[in-house]
């Protein structure tokens, strides 16, 4: 029958265990959640560039077809 000091001692190495597979999960988390925070801040700088990308694309479009009307009259 094992004694109570070593009983103690088995658990402790098992939670010691336990706990450096936990710290090994948070810090995979922890990678991953990083990764995904980047990648959301760039898909925002993105974001915007496309939005400027389509306004300036309309004001354009706008302002050509007035030309292309005159330039090719329609019969």
């Amino acid at each position: 029958m094992p004694s109570p000091t070593q009983d103690t001692r088995d658990r402790v190495i098992r939670l010691e265990e336990e706990v450096k597979h936990l710290k090994r999960k948070i810090d995979d988390m922890d990678r991953k959640v990083t990764e995904m925070h980047d990648l959301l801040l760039h898909a925002k700088g993105a974001k915007w560039m496309l939005m400027i990308l389509i306004a300036i694309g309309g004001f354009v479009a706008a302002k050509i077809t007035p030309l292309i009307a005159h330039i090719l009259p329609s019969k």
